[in-house]
């Protein structure tokens, strides 16, 4: 599982073409696709609570040296 952030401000199309694009893409069966898409979204999710956790942690460096 991949972690860390964008820091491109096209995330969100981005997502939303990689997703596009994995829905087109023929799969094997339908289960192969719900592992895919699942994949992508764990990825995501994984970025984003990354993200959370880097954002939390600079505001409290920055409260430390206040």
């Amino acid at each position: 599982m991949a972690t860390g952030t964008s820091d491109t401000p096209h995330q969100p199309i981005d997502t939303y073409a990689r997703l596009a694009h994995l829905l087109r893409t023929p799969a094997p069966d339908s289960e192969t696709l719900l592992d895919r898409v699942y994949e992508e979204l764990l990825i995501r999710e994984s970025r984003a609570y990354a993200a959370g956790w880097s954002d939390a942690l600079s505001e409290a460096r920055r409260a430390d040296r206040r």
